[in-house]
């Protein structure tokens, strides 16, 4: 199984794939929200990816991230959920 990290704008959004991809062969889904020292990295490592400006920093805007373990066989489709939900992907084979 493949180690899945999914960033999104808000909790609503990961919220909504964390449902969509309990359809697939996953597990240990958890949705965090990405805590306030760790903002700044995650921007930069997404290219500002959540946030074009600091005015967008509300509790709507919090990104936040959906991890799970997903078999290799749902991989493709589970990344395509993601996807399709405006989310960011970060993977760890363990």
């Amino acid at each position: 199984m493949e180690r899945v990290q999914a960033y999104f704008i808000n909790e609503d959004d990961a919220e909504n794939v964390k449902a969509k991809l309990q359809k697939l062969n996953v597990k240990d889904l958890m949705v965090e929200r990405v805590p306030e020292d760790e903002h700044r990295s995650i921007f930069e490592m997404l290219g500002d990816f959540f946030i074009n400006n600091e005015n967008d920093r509300d509790m709507n805007h919090l990104p936040h991230v959906l991890e799970f373990h997903v078999s290799e066989e749902d991989t493709p489709r589970a990344f395509a959920i993601i996807k399709e939900n405006s989310g960011h992907i970060h993977t760890k084979k363990e």
